[in-house]
């Protein structure tokens, strides 16, 4: 289940829930679209989605992702909007409900507004780090800090991506990719085909990666 709806007392859920459905999340779905303000917000409870910042001349980097500890479309309790794409990286399942009802909700519920509150001070850790990991890390770092991050919100060692689909989360060439992956997997810490990648040993990989990952991983609430 959603933690940041798994926190709250089952009275103030109880409340929340009557404004929510459930929903299919389907890989490479789009939810959210540069400079729009969106009209529904999702919780995953194991899907996962990437917001995409556009680097120029068709290229792409992930700037953060949601999966079961938060919520996708937080700006719009505040009625603004991102220059993000936000798309489904791993298929999944998600409560989601209509902003409007959820800024009420988040206006009368304690509970439900500090829940959404610590989830934010997460996600400034979250993209701050990956800020750091993208500029200053090597890429078989980053990619080894990717992987395990998506690992444990998809509750999976077998992440369905092709490494080009990887290069435009990572914001570099698929050839680059490729590179990594064969590092990593000369190492037994990887394996991968087309269009899959397998986690041989997380701690292997958690020791390839840099401290971001472990940055990160500490403030999920």
């Amino acid at each position: 289940m959603n933690s940041i709806l798994h926190c709250l007392p089952p009275s103030e859920f109880k409340l929340l829930e009557a404004d929510l459905n459930p929903v299919e999340l389907s890989k490479g779905e789009v939810l959210f679209e540069p400079d729009r303000r969106g009209d529904y917000m999702y919780f995953p409870s194991d899907g996962v989605i990437s917001f995409l910042g556009d680097t120029g001349e068709g290229g792409s980097v992930e700037v953060w992702s949601v999966g079961y500890e938060g919520i996708a479309g937080l700006s719009s309790l505040s009625g603004t909007s991102k220059p993000f794409r936000g798309i489904v990286q791993v298929a999944g399942t998600a409560l989601t409900g209509k902003t409007s009802s959820l800024r009420r909700h988040f206006q009368k519920s304690n509970a439900f507004h500090d829940a959404v509150l610590r989830y934010y001070d997460y996600l400034l850790v979250q993209i701050s780090y990956v800020g750091i990991c993208n500029h200053n890390h090597s890429i078989e770092q980053r990619l080894s800090r990717w992987l395990l991050m998506i690992g444990d919100r998809a509750g999976t060692t077998e992440l369905k991506f092709t490494q080009d689909a990887i290069a435009g989360i990572l914001g570099t060439r698929r050839a680059t990719i490729s590179v990594a992956a064969a590092a990593l997997q000369s190492q037994g810490l990887i394996s991968y085909s087309p269009g899959a990648i397998k986690i041989e040993t997380r701690r292997g990989l958690e020791k390839a990666s840099c401290r971001c990952y472990k940055f990160i991983n500490s403030r999920k609430r």
